[in-house]
């Protein structure tokens, strides 16, 4: 660690254990430092983030660090291969991987921050439907729930997860479809949504799932992709 990276240290250090020696006795809404599973890499931005009092920033940037982690992996190797990098991949393997770091990574954003529903939905969501890993996406769930023990958001993603476990992909899109119209809805569900929504028959539900991703998503690959799905679904119903 660089010379002047120590002060910073030391400081971040003294004001965590002075915050934890002043609020005995304070019941705090946030996970404690003990709780914490901090990555090695990430130990001394938690200290900061929890001293001065920034898990939020904090909390955002470990969710960057997922989304690097296991974003670009919801793509296909034929079409990067192809000169296509950013084409998007819709098929039984979407989004499917080992990823051993992910649940970790997606409970840590948690842990520094537990009112971060969006990450908790996009780590399940990514978890239960991608990855087919339904347990670890429930132990993400029931742990935001710890903390926020009210959210209807975790709770509606648990029943979809029991639906997803009976086979069930009408089900799942109509449990899962409130949570699309939250404005902080990851871009990720939606996309899940309209997939699941197109494999069940529902082709209007999925069509206007894919229209809202193309007008109001910033992420130029989920904008091509949904585009491309509308065109397919407007052929389709323009056959005789």
């Amino acid at each position: 660690m660089s010379g002047r990276g120590l002060p910073l240290l030391a400081s971040a250090v003294l004001a965590w254990a002075a915050g934890g020696f002043a609020s005995r006795g304070y019941s705090s809404p946030f996970p404690p430092p003990s709780e914490m599973r901090v990555p090695a890499s990430g130990a001394t931005g938690d200290m900061l983030a929890l001293a001065l009092g920034a898990r939020r920033l904090f909390s955002d940037l470990w969710f960057i660090r997922l989304m690097q982690y296991y974003g670009t992996s919801e793509f296909c190797e034929h079409e990067e291969a192809a000169g296509d990098p950013h084409h998007h991949c819709e098929h039984d393997n979407f989004g499917m991987g080992k990823y051993p770091l992910f649940l970790p990574l997606a409970r840590h954003v948690l842990e520094v921050d537990p009112a971060f529903t969006a990450a908790g939905l996009y780590g399940a969501a990514s978890l239960a439907f991608n990855m087919e890993r339904a347990g670890e996406a429930e132990e993400l769930l029931r742990y935001g729930l710890k903390y926020s023990p009210r959210e209807w958001k975790y709770l509606t993603m648990l029943a979809a997860i029991g639906y997803s476990k009976a086979k069930n992909p009408s089900a799942v899109a109509e449990s899962i479809a409130p949570l699309l119209r939250d404005p902080d809805c990851p871009v990720m569900l939606k996309q899940q949504a309209a997939f699941l929504n197109k494999k069940a028959g529902n082709y209007a539900a999925a069509a206007a799932i894919y229209a809202d991703i193309a007008a109001t998503s910033r992420d130029e690959a989920y904008v091509k992709n949904a585009r491309r799905e509308l065109e397919k679904l407007s052929r389709r119903a323009r056959r005789p």
